[in-house]
């Protein structure tokens, strides 16, 4: 799909329902609002988030609707760390003074496509592609451009046409949601926060919360989420820097144990472990650099495949340096380690540099969102494995001196205060980390972390949104998620009676949305069945 009105697919446009929204979402995908926070590696880079807003406010206006932006970097009394990076975020207002209002809360960033996934793509990944089985190919077609973006603007645009709305609409087009909402829902929190109760001028305001960024089924529990961030300060063995991997491997089996008691919307056929949501923790970025490979086979480089703290890789690539003799033989030697479901390969798309004179090995396993570990085969604990192993028959050099760092995901029930399940982590690391001269930083920085956030089943407004979501997309029920979403965020709102503000989570990520990973891609039917639930939910008594 193209810029041209020619490359419209009159079926997408005709299932979707609106030629204008189809557009956008096509411009919104070829902008490419991508959010990379490495903390590690001291990358932080969203290049494309001014264009984004540009577009949504051209959009919003559009149908009429008046909108404004609030950038915290451009706000004096911020106190937030946004590194000179513009953060813009877009308020759009569909007001008819009625005594209620419905908050949408939506996110434009997407994650990076790293060099190991732009291979999978059938089609470019930045052009929304409309394929043989109708659905929209491209990233953030579904996370959050379509879902949350284009669903809303549409619904907003049609309830406009009613001069007699019994609630208000206000959509929060966000920034930063895939690390953390730092730069967004948090920082327009933070501005709220130094303004009276009841102010006008706070953003953050409603009598609910709708929250398109998740199943087609109502969502009233989300997972709590904190990214570790763990490396040694000085090179330190290979040995060494795989026994720390290990142990943030081990914490899964901890956080395992932790229940909610909301039902789980991938039990079973989706692998889920349980059939209530649990605990997980799933290390993502793995990355090691020698600085002295060691004598023999030594390990160059190790590499996970992710540009995002909150996606398993598919791969994890594996550079070795030695005699030209020996490295010749090494993948035959480790190849009994490896075991299925996963797979040792000679090395394909990647981000690391190959120098001449090595050997570059990819254990392969299967991409997942971080928060969902169970629909995939994380391939970091299995290259462990085999360097562990590879290391303890001599094979590999464990002795080689390297700079070793790691990211791990890990989500706490709805229900588990962030500060109880970070105290229960760490504590489980304490008795589990390698001992030795020099000790690893680990650390959950406050904003990669955000705690659970839970509402009861039975609440009248997740009753009413279910009824709904059963009529317009053929939803099952009301669930728990795996996922973090914005819903934590608003756990300190309050509605205008004073009571909690209620967030629902719902949307379009079927089976088939491949959110994070390669070919994410969208139903324009669902969207359209988001967009209708969302105007059902302001209109309907």
């Amino acid at each position: 799909m193209g810029t041209d009105r020619a490359a419209i697919p009159a079926r997408a446009a005709e299932a979707l329902g609106d030629e204008p929204a189809l557009r956008l979402l096509q411009e919104l995908v070829a902008i490419a609002p991508t959010n990379l926070e490495d903390l590690a590696q001291g990358r932080f880079e969203k290049p494309n988030y001014g264009r984004a807003a540009e577009a949504i406010v051209r959009a919003a206006r559009t149908r009429g609707l008046a909108t404004r932006l609030y950038d915290p970097i451009a706000d004096p009394d911020s106190e937030g760390e946004y590194r000179g990076i513009p953060r813009p975020n877009v308020i759009v207002d569909l007001d008819r003074g009625a005594p209620a209002r419905v908050l949408i809360l939506a996110h434009f960033d997407v994650v990076p496509i790293p060099a190991e996934q732009r291979a999978r793509w059938a089609s470019p990944p930045h052009a929304l592609t409309q394929r043989s089985d109708g659905r929209l190919y491209g990233r953030g077609a579904n996370d959050d451009l379509g879902s949350g973006i284009v669903a809303s603007l549409l619904a907003m645009g049609r309830l406009s046409e009613n001069p007699d709305l019994p609630r208000n609409v206000r959509l929060l087009a966000c920034c930063d949601e895939e690390t953390g909402g730092a730069g967004g829902i948090e920082a327009l929190l933070e501005h709220d926060r130094r303004l009276p109760e009841g102010d006008p001028g706070r953003f953050v305001t409603g009598d609910v919360a709708l929250i398109p960024d998740g199943g087609t089924h109502t969502t009233v529990g989300s997972s709590g989420v904190a990214f570790l961030e763990a490396t040694y300060p000085a090179p330190v063995p290979l040995g060494v820097g795989i026994a720390l991997g290990e142990s943030l491997v081990g914490l899964d089996a901890v956080a395992r144990g932790w229940r909610s008691p909301l039902p789980s919307p991938d039990w079973p056929d989706r692998g889920a472990p349980e059939p209530v949501i649990t605990g997980r923790a799933s290390v993502t970025r793995f990355d090691v650099t020698a600085t002295s490979p060691g004598s023999g086979v030594g390990l160059a480089r190790a590499h996970a495949e992710t540009d995002a703290g909150n996606q398993i890789a598919r791969v994890v690539t594996l550079v070795f340096s030695g005699p030209e003799e020996a490295l010749g033989q090494l993948a035959g030697r480790l190849a009994p380690w490896i075991t299925a479901p996963f797979r040792l390969e000679p090395a394909g798309p990647s981000a690391v540099e190959r120098r001449p004179g090595t050997l570059a090995l990819q254990v392969v396993g299967t991409a997942a969102h971080g928060g969902y570990p169970h629909r995939g085969h994380n391939p970091v604990p299995a290259a462990l494995r085999l360097l562990e192993a590879a290391s303890g028959a001599g094979i590999v050099d464990a002795q080689g001196l390297g700079r070793v760092t790691y990211t791990t995901d890990l989500r706490l029930p709805p229900e588990m205060e962030l500060e109880t399940g970070l105290s229960a982590a760490f504590a489980d690391l304490g008795a589990r980390l390698p001992k030795g001269p020099v000790a690893p930083s680990i650390v959950a920085p406050p904003e990669r972390c955000r705690p659970g956030y839970a509402l009861p089943p039975d609440h009248p407004a997740a009753r009413r949104l279910d009824r709904i979501l059963r009529e317009e997309l053929a939803a099952n029920g009301t669930f728990g998620e795996y996922g973090g979403t914005d819903a934590s965020s608003l756990r300190e709102v309050r509605s205008r009676d004073g009571t909690p503000l209620p967030a629902l989570v719902f949307g379009s990520m079927d089976d088939q949305a491949n959110i994070h990973d390669a070919e994410e891609s969208v139903d324009p039917r669902t969207l359209a069945g988001v967009a209708r639930a969302i105007e059902r939910f302001v209109r309907d008594p």
